[in-house]
């Protein structure tokens, strides 16, 4: 059943024999949207209905996609590196990784012998592929290869489905003029049935000095302690439904440590119930963890009192949600997916939910790890003479843009998002950034005044004392 509008139009251009990318806001029903036209057109279109390969950009979010499958009635087959169960893709319906699917294009797939990758290339390219979460493949390079397949796709028409609710439009309108795809934008009825209850409040923890937000920085133990805190003031929170809390950690390693010291702050008679979920399980523990995540966390989860601790694993695809999530610093588009694990399911129809996200940043010299690449933001005027004049900043971390967007538009306030201000605070922090990355550069250019870039310039901006030559960006090994 086709529910929204945004759904309908979808099904409707694939049939005409058009390729798509789909803009809907988090938990809207986006993967629905390239399943559905596949199920409908079995009999009828070609290509539509022979095979369909999903595509995902982590294969912690395989089983998400799977029990949507089911709920269809359709059968996939699961296929990357913890689970090869595809036989060359020759299957109907095959739920992959990118890096599966770019292999098998390229004709030297990962899982099969080189002699038979003509087997591996002809199934891609008979296809009907969905490319799902494409936020979170890496601006410059996966990105990249991404479209420089959709438009290889597109000149030999075969259609595809490109899907994302946080992609600054930089990057949407990259796709539209030289990948084809026609822009299905979720319409407002399709938005008002996810934000006409859905009310979550954006909050950071720190403190204002002057005109100056700081943050409040936690490491392991003492975003443990904060999680704690905060679990046990559960009834001033002014948030709805039962007592669960989703907490995002940047790495694995910080993600243990958190676990373990939360484990150890309740007595045995108040302990809820604690779940570490991250990527580097093996297949038989992640299962077992898929489980609990759906027990705890899923549609249909209990009542039970339950606190998750996760990674970016856990920020897109998986249809999960808590009243409360506890969030460390990250890009915005990060940011964005995980704040839609918040108050995402509706079950009794109430005509207002209320959730709350609290972003907090990681303590040390190297908080924004694993976010580690660099740009530089070059200052464009002009002198007296009316000449263009350049200035270059040292090099900074792209999530600096992040974080000085949330100093700006929430500091030590609560900011109520629905999709129209999650789309502003993309475009504010990523925009600029992202189409610097698509011309090819790091220089993130913008004109004397222009906010927030003077203010991360000021910040950067190279001492007298340093020379005029280009500095050198850092080279670390993480």
């Amino acid at each position: 059943m086709v529910e929204r509008n945004f759904q309908r139009d979808a099904l409707k251009m694939l049939k005409d024999g058009k390729s798509v990318l789909v803009i809907a806001p988090t938990g809207l029903g986006k993967t629905r949207a390239g399943l559905q036209p596949f199920l409908q057109e079995q009999q009828n279109n070609a290509l539509l209905g022979t095979r369909l390969i999903y595509t995902l950009p982590l294969r912690a979010l395989a089983r998400g996609v799977e029990d949507e499958c089911r709920s269809l009635g359709l059968c996939p087959v699961i296929h990357h590196g913890d689970e090869p169960e595809s036989e060359f893709f020759s299957e109907r319906l095959v739920v992959t990784t990118i890096d599966q699917y770019l292999t098998a294009f390229a004709g030297a797939p990962l899982s099969w012998a080189s002699h038979l990758s003509h087997a591996a290339a002809g199934a891609v390219l008979t296809s009907y592929s969905v490319f799902d979460e494409v936020h979170l493949l890496s601006p410059q390079k996966g990105l990249q290869l991404l479209f420089a397949m959709l438009y290889l796709r597109k000149r030999w028409g075969l259609l595809s489905c490109v899907m994302t609710a946080t992609l600054p439009q930089s990057v949407v309108d990259f796709f539209e003029k030289y990948c084809g795809l026609k822009k299905i934008q979720a319409s407002d009825k399709d938005i008002e049935q996810r934000d006409g209850w859905r009310k979550v409040y954006l909050q950071m923890e720190g403190t204002k000095d002057g005109n100056r937000f700081v943050w409040s920085e936690k490491d392991e133990k003492s975003l443990a302690e904060f999680v704690r805190k905060k679990w046990s003031a559960w009834a001033s929170l002014g948030v709805h439904g039962p007592q669960k809390v989703i907490v995002f950690v940047n790495t694995v390693e910080r993600a243990i440590r958190v676990y373990d010291e939360l484990k150890g702050l309740f007595e045995d008679q108040d302990r809820p119930e604690v779940i570490l979920a991250h990527s580097r399980f093996t297949k038989d523990d992640r299962r077992n963890v898929e489980d609990k995540l759906s027990q705890f966390f899923g549609k249909n989860a209990n009542t039970h009192p339950a606190i998750l601790v996760t990674t970016q694993a856990a920020e897109a695809g998986l249809n999960i949600s808590a009243p409360l999530v506890i969030t460390e610093l990250c890009p915005m588009d990060s940011l964005i997916q995980r704040v839609g694990r918040c108050q995402r399911f509706n079950h009794d129809g109430s005509p207002e939910r209320k959730g709350k996200v609290i972003v907090v940043k990681p303590a040390g010299d190297k908080w924004y790890v694993p976010y580690i690449d660099q740009v530089r933001l070059v200052e464009v005027g002009h002198d007296n003479k009316g000449k263009e004049k350049r200035n270059t900043s040292r090099p900074l971390r792209a999530i600096e843009f992040t974080q000085i967007v949330l100093e700006m538009e929430v500091g030590n306030q609560e900011l109520l998002l629905n999709w129209q201000k999650e789309q502003e605070l993309i475009t504010k922090a990523l925009d600029r950034l992202y189409k610097a990355y698509l011309a090819g550069t790091t220089d993130v250019e913008f004109a004397k005044g222009e906010e927030p870039f003077s203010s991360l310039f000021a910040k950067h901006k190279p001492k007298k004392k340093e020379t005029e030559e280009e500095p050198e960006g850092e080279t670390e090994e993480e």
